[in-house]
């Protein structure tokens, strides 16, 4: 770096409601401490009724949570929240703990790394630890994707996902805390697999870039792994999420990241066997809420909760970046990393367009690596609903190696129908939808 060099930013303006390339995350990340609310964000919040006229000293930052803040860059993020420093494990009285990203902080971070411009972040409080139980786990659940059953909402009662219905710019939301919450970290991996922090000392020239390499990698825990009975309880918090956005926001597309197979699952032998055999690739969005997070729920019950609908985008596998050294595993979910992408194919090349073959920006590896015939390998005991000829890649937004390298090789949705299967055209109906209402709002409301 060469000096010093100020840049002026552009003063915030109000989102153009035809924009397809906006983005809502919800999860959980810390306010830090210590931060200074900017004055444009409190004028924004404020026109939004989500700001009092008159707050208490010291009181500013805990009106961050639970509010939609509009962040349109990421040095704007990173002066609001901690998201580097939550607590993932301590090891012992000698150390410190070691601290890593949150999966909200991490979506955030590859959305605006991708080439997004502009997003809302949601965050619900500090993240859970790894060792909470699954009561708690559970709860954070029910806050992220509240249950609707057909009443009214109001305003004043919106929760998480909810508050979609004041986003109206909003064409894509993620919650990229579900896949760790529905499972549980086990105890011998948090007492052993941490490592300590590195103490700064002297090394030679030509070991530097190895000591600055392990130094950013402190996080050694597995990464986030689903048992069947784990499934069954993403999936239900997945469905009741896509039932939502069917219900009440048709214009906003869900993408959510399958969370990682636990070995002995029977989804590490075969995903989309696995996926067919659990009834998410057959029929379609119930009417009513899928019974989940509940004791009395059976497998039997579950399985009836499908997750095949256009407003459902599935990604897969987990990448390994170039910054996700702070995360368990190194690898993060995908889903900001696919936001960024359907971000910028919709800047640059159009919504319309297919996002298939997009470069993904410092894109090391993906885990699992899919042979081949686990991406166009089919099901032949698919349900007939389920369109038996597709392959994984038919249902599921895949990433993996292309003779020019990394990239995202398709950009599908759930849907049964092979008509509205390929994203780029339930993204076009949502933008036609868009352009109509609010084209429209002006000659329903007026005198």
């Amino acid at each position: 770096m060469k000096g010093l060099v100020f840049e002026t930013l552009t003063p915030p303006v109000a989102a153009a409601t035809n924009r397809a390339d906006i983005a809502c995350f919800i999860g959980l990340a810390e306010v830090r401490p210590g931060a200074v609310v900017p004055e444009d964000l409190k004028r924004s919040l404020q026109q939004e009724g989500w700001w009092p006229s008159d707050v208490a000293a010291g009181a500013e930052l805990s009106l961050l949570y639970e509010r939609p803040l509009p962040i349109a860059s990421w040095e704007r993020f990173d002066q609001l929240f901690a998201w580097d420093q939550r607590p993932y494990a301590s090891v012992g009285a000698t150390h410190p703990p070691t601290l890593g990203a949150s999966y909200l902080g991490a979506a955030v971070r590859s959305f605006f790394a991708q080439g997004g411009r502009s997003c809302y972040v949601l965050s619900l409080g500090e993240p859970l630890a790894l060792a909470a139980d699954r009561a708690s786990r559970d709860a954070m659940l029910l806050r992220l994707v509240p249950p609707t059953s057909g009443q009214r909402i109001h305003r004043g009662d919106w929760q998480g996902l909810q508050h979609l219905l004041g986003l109206p710019e909003v064409s894509f939301v993620t919650l990229p805390d579900v896949a760790e919450l529905a499972g549980l970290y086990q105890q011998e991996a948090l007492a052993s697999n941490i490592l300590p922090l590195s103490i700064p000392q002297f090394v030679p020239c030509a070991q530097q870039e190895a000591a600055q390499d392990q130094a950013s990698r402190v996080v050694q825990l597995a990464t986030p792994a689903c048992t069947d009975e784990d499934y069954l309880r993403w999936r239900a918090v997945i469905h009741r999420a896509a039932l939502f956005v069917a219900t009440h926001r048709r214009d906003v597309q869900l993408l959510a990241s399958l969370p990682l197979p636990h070995p002995q699952s029977s989804a590490a032998a075969g995903l989309l066997a696995f996926m067919h055999q659990q009834g998410w690739l057959s029929g379609a969005l119930a009417d009513e809420n899928c019974p989940l997070l509940d004791a009395s729920a059976t497998e039997t019950t579950m399985s009836a909760c499908s997750l095949a609908s256009a407003f459902v985008q599935l990604c897969y596998p987990w990448l390994r970046t170039g910054y996700a050294g702070d995360l368990p595993g190194n690898v993060e979910p995908p889903e900001g990393v696919m936001a960024g992408l359907l971000a910028r194919n919709a800047l640059t090349r159009g919504t319309f367009r297919n996002a298939s073959g997009l470069e993904v920006y410092e894109l090391i590896s993906v885990q699992p690596a899919l042979r081949s015939s686990q991406q166009f390998g089919i099901n032949p005991k698919a349900p007939p609903l389920a369109s038996p000829q597709a392959s994984l890649i038919d249902r599921v937004s895949l990433f993996g190696p292309t003779p020019q390298g990394l990239r995202l090789l398709s950009d599908v949705t759930t849907h049964n129908q092979t008509g509205y299967r390929q994203a780029s055209i339930n993204r076009t109906i949502a933008l036609v939808m868009r352009a109509a209402r609010s084209i429209g709002e002006e000659y329903i409301f007026e005198a």
